[in-house]
């Protein structure tokens, strides 16, 4: 009977350890197409941080907007039936719009000012994510956006002539672009294919392998070649979510992760390359434009855009993106 008890004991004991230290099972959202090269590196991530753990911390995957779009996920994330997200800048603004200014058009032209000016703005990012309730960690690079239309588009004119989505955000950046004559449309990203189709939409801005991945290039043949803004984003998951990840732990997870996306990073530049020629096969129209058409579309987004710092751009993280630019063009001047 005691030797039978003594059994019973162990069980229960054994019991009560797995209840009391169950793994975490962090579910993460996002827009990245099956099979992407982003989709590829959370999984990546998520084998990673499940060998570092022992089976700790395991990372559940919905790619593709499964989850919903951006918005739809931070607002899950808030109300707890999401844990995580990988999102665009876009995004990220729905947290701290300061994220935003790495995206101002046409305020960083290079892979290196943009490496230089994140690096730099990282611990500021950081802490004001985390202020609101959400910890980066990972930060990835996705290349550079452009306009993708159903008609070329090279001067501005053109483009006004054409319905331009725009992502589900803030009012006065809708505003911004009709002031200056543009015809935009709001809505979400996962409703961007039925709307092109539908023609309620002639014109995106995005990246060579988002239009490719998701087909919108089918529709949106035409590609102009001036490089907006820089495409980045970052994996964040609640602070509540990430209390729960052991302590220990926590470095180990954010260095591995931040491994895997810069990795990443020169797949995406030639994935960007394949996606163009790729596309090209298939229909896709470049439209070059020329030096004069460029420094006025400059002059045009200027004019656009320098209303909304202090706005839609928190003037504190415009001020130091624009310091850490001068920094890094003083010592690296353009061409």
């Amino acid at each position: 009977m005691r030797r039978e008890s003594k059994r019973i004991a162990a069980v229960l004991c054994a019991m009560l350890i797995a209840v009391a230290a169950p793994g975490l099972t962090i579910k993460l959202g996002s827009l990245a197409p099956s099979a992407s090269p982003w989709e590829l590196c959370l999984k990546r991530m998520a084998a990673e941080w499940e060998r570092i753990s022992g089976g700790a911390v395991t990372v559940k995957i919905y790619p593709g907007g499964v989850a919903g779009d951006e918005p739809d996920m931070l607002r899950k994330i808030r109300i707890g039936t999401l844990n995580a997200a990988f999102i665009t800048v876009t995004g990220l603004q729905g947290i701290f719009n300061g994220v935003k200014t790495l995206s101002y058009p046409l305020l960083l032209r290079s892979d290196d000012e943009l490496v230089y000016v994140l690096d730099h703005m990282k611990p500021f990012f950081d802490t004001e994510l985390q202020k609101r309730g959400f910890k980066p960690f990972m930060w990835s690079l996705g290349g550079w956006v452009y306009f993708f239309s159903r008609a070329p588009v090279i001067t501005a004119n053109d483009l006004r002539k054409q319905k331009l989505w725009v992502w589900s955000g803030d009012p006065d950046e809708v505003q911004a672009y009709q002031n200056v004559g543009f015809q935009t449309v709001t809505l979400a990203s996962t409703d961007l294919m039925t709307s092109l189709q539908g023609g309620m939409v002639d014109a995106l801005v995005t990246s060579p392998l988002v239009a490719a991945s998701n087909q919108w290039f089918g529709i949106a043949s035409n590609m102009c070649t001036l490089k907006l803004a820089p495409l980045w984003g970052a994996a964040v998951v609640s602070m509540k979510t990430w209390a729960e990840v052991p302590a220990d732990l926590q470095p180990k997870l954010l260095e591995a992760a931040q491994k895997i996306a810069d990795s990443l990073a020169p797949d995406l530049v030639k994935s960007d390359g394949q996606a163009i020629a790729v596309m090209q096969k298939y229909g896709l129209k470049i439209n070059t434009v020329p030096a004069q058409t460029e420094a006025e579309w400059a002059d045009l987004l200027q004019k656009t855009f320098s209303g909304l710092v202090g706005k839609v751009y928190d003037r504190e993280s415009f001020d130091m993106v624009t310091g850490y630019l001068g920094e890094y063009l003083a010592q690296h001047p353009r061409r």
